[in-house]
């Protein structure tokens, strides 16, 4: 260690002439210790073999070096005062007398005289290592290093601090502590000491603690990319560009991520990480949307790997994924709440509005901005979407705590509907409507209203019509209205008499919960679940409850949450219907009672822990509300088995 408050008790002229007429220290300050007790600081200018010159409150004095120490330093503002460097001699004969208990203490009340104290610092840095305890040691270190790190050399005991820290790591809580404390260690000297012969390695090993332990992408990949630079012939270059790869794709930049990981590839045909390499590239060819290089990798990959089943399961969910068109782009937020199909164009209800999207083409996807920007601006906050209907002429948005919104699709007209207007409530679960009326679930009752007039013509709730207040899906056919509730109740209403059928049309069985209604053809449809049985399911039958049937899709799902991810529609004059569970959508045929034999999982890939939200079908294309956005896939990406 290079001590900046070591005692220089100059005696040889040959020493004087090497130390102190340098250029290194012919412009420093120097600090003169009297045989007395007194004290003199000023700059140095010369000496002899029996006398020194320091200019001291503008005038030079000429001392003799006998009866005097000497020390040097480069900042007047670092010189500690005459108590502290007091407590801090007597911290050292302390030492001496093997007391570092009252050492310690001496060095505290150094640093209380005078926190700039650096030697101060460093020998409590010392003491903390030897008690063990790192964390102060570090903190210790990290004052020297900062206020004088030239002077010293903390290397040695800054690679104890980091490496005592990932010897004692376990998997017990303290672990990402432990990492991000030697990762602390480590960096220190990697910016005070960049000369240092470990520095290669402990770059390397730096940016790994960084980007495995601590998941930190962006430090972890500024710190790799410079050490790849800087010393590309280290044995740790090929994991450090494997992980760089993998870090700019994490991190948006989608070219460089590619151009990254080819060169490695070529660079290291035979590493242990050549097929992850590859199936890094698969997914960033499904990220920036070229899926035929997408399937063409991910086919190389299991081409390569026929004997490793888990290399294998990854490539085909990138074959998987690539059946999906993902759309984020455009929307007020990712999170689909609602969809409704029109006319080669989509309305999709989020918590922070609606967007209106023109989707006729190929592969289509237009913002109609206009649209969006009038109906999310016509309240004072913006509309949290729960249910779309649309007709040719007009457009039902229900929200959650703001009612409906009316837009009318030729004159742009807005209006509001609240309870003011006749709503029970202004939390709008469902809305379903024919060419005579409009139906809304609420949370307090179901409302009908004439939708040629405009007019609420009747408000049912379980005062008045001994049915549920709570209803949240809806299904109209010609002669009857189902509701469904929260719970597992359903109701009946006959659009002819105008009566209510409280009871269910089937037995539904105990505990089992109503997710949605729809109706395809001639067949009404809800899907369900039961908590007690971990299963989920739907449930068909005719539009007057006849020829019912459970169908039970997912048995023993572990996940209670994710038991009512499931949705099930279709279009009438299909024999298909779409069944989207959680993990996949598949294809059944209620004719045969026979799914198609191919399914096709969700590209959780790309958008993890995914929700299923909603589900509407366009001819022979699905689109599937999720929490990360809305997916696409077209009825061919299934193997026509059946028809």
């Amino acid at each position: 260690m290079k001590n900046t408050y070591a005692l220089f008790l100059v005696t040889s002229f040959a020493l004087i002439l090497l130390l102190f007429t340098s250029d290194a220290y012919s412009e420093q300050y120097v600090i003169v210790d009297m045989e007395n007790g007194d004290r003199l600081t000023g700059t140095w200018r010369n000496a002899t073999d029996t006398h020194f010159e320091i200019e001291y409150s503008g005038q030079v004095l000429k001392l003799p070096l006998e009866g005097h120490t000497l020390r040097f330093i480069e900042k007047l503002e670092n010189v500690p005062d005459r108590t502290a460097a007091k407590h801090y001699r007597n911290g050292l004969d302390l030492l001496d007398l093997n007391l570092p208990e009252l050492a310690k203490r001496q060095f505290e009340k150094a640093l209380e005289e005078f926190p700039k104290f650096a030697d101060a610092h460093y020998q409590l840095g010392l003491l903390h290592k030897t008690d063990k305890d790192f964390a102060k040691a570090l903190e210790r270190f990290r004052s020297v290093a900062l206020m004088d790190a030239a002077n010293f050399d903390l290397v040695p005991q800054l690679q104890e601090i980091g490496n005592n820290a990932i010897a004692t790591i376990d998997d017990n809580i303290d672990a990402k502590e432990k990492y991000a404390q030697a990762v602390d260690a480590f960096q220190l000297i990697l910016k005070n000491y960049p000369e240092h012969e470990t520095i290669p390695t402990l770059s390397y090993q730096t940016g790994f603690l960084l980007v495995e332990n601590l998941e930190d992408a962006v430090a972890g990949l500024d710190l790799l990319q410079k050490t790849i630079s800087q010393y590309p012939n280290a044995p740790e270059h090929e994991k450090a560009t494997y992980l760089i790869g993998g870090l700019q794709a994490e991190t948006g930049e989608s070219e460089k991520a590619l151009n990254t990981l080819k060169n490695f590839v070529r660079i290291y045909p035979n590493s242990v990480w050549v097929n992850n390499a590859y199936l890094k590239q698969a997914l960033i060819y499904l990220q920036i949307g070229d899926k035929a290089n997408a399937v063409n990798t991910a086919n190389l990959v299991i081409r390569q790997n026929k004997d490793a089943p888990a290399i294998i399961e990854q490539a085909n969910d990138v074959l998987q994924a690539s059946a999906w068109s993902i759309f984020t782009q455009n929307l007020p937020d990712p999170s689909i709440q609602a969809i409704a199909v029109d006319n080669g164009f989509l309305w999709i209800g989020t918590p922070k509005g609606i967007a209106h999207i023109r989707t006729r083409g190929n592969g289509r996807w237009q913002a109609v901005e206009a649209t969006g920007w009038v109906i999310n601006k016509h309240l004072p906050t913006v509309p949290d979407v729960r249910a779309i209907a649309v007709n040719k002429s007009e457009v039902w948005i229900g929200t959650r705590n703001q009612g409906i919104l009316h837009f009318n699709k030729e004159t742009t007209e807005i209006k509001n509907y609240t309870i003011a207007d006749g709503l029970p409530s202004i939390w709008i679960r469902d809305i379903k409507m024919d060419n005579e009326e409009i139906w809304f679930a609420t949370d307090a009752g179901v409302v009908r209203q004439n939708l040629k007039t405009g007019i609420i013509e009747a408000h049912y709730n379980e005062e008045n019509s001994n049915i549920p207040n709570d209803i949240h899906s809806i299904a109209l056919t010609p002669k009857a209205v189902w509701v469904g509730t929260s719970g597992d109740d359903i109701a009946i209403f006959n659009r002819e008499l105008e009566f209510w059928n409280p009871q269910s049309f089937y037995d539904i069985k105990s505990d089992t919960q109503i997710i949605k209604f729809d109706v395809v053809g001639e067949k009404i449809l809800f899907s369900w679940y039961n908590e007690e049985n971990a299963e989920n399911g739907f449930f068909q039958a005719n539009w007057d409850g006849a020829n019912g049937d459970y169908a039970s899709v997912s048995e023993g799902t572990e996940e209670d949450t994710e038991l009512d991810d499931i949705l099930v529609t279709g279009i009438a004059d299909k024999a298909y219907l779409w069944v989207a569970a959680n993990d996949y959508v598949a294809i059944y045929f209620p004719d045969a009672d026979k799914y198609e034999e191919t399914t096709v999982g969700y590209p959780k890939i790309l958008l993890d822990d995914l929700s299923i939200q909603c589900i509407v079908v366009d001819k022979d294309r699905a689109w599937i509300g999720t929490t990360k956005g809305l997916l696409m896939i077209d009825r061919q990406k299934f193997n026509p088995t059946m028809e």
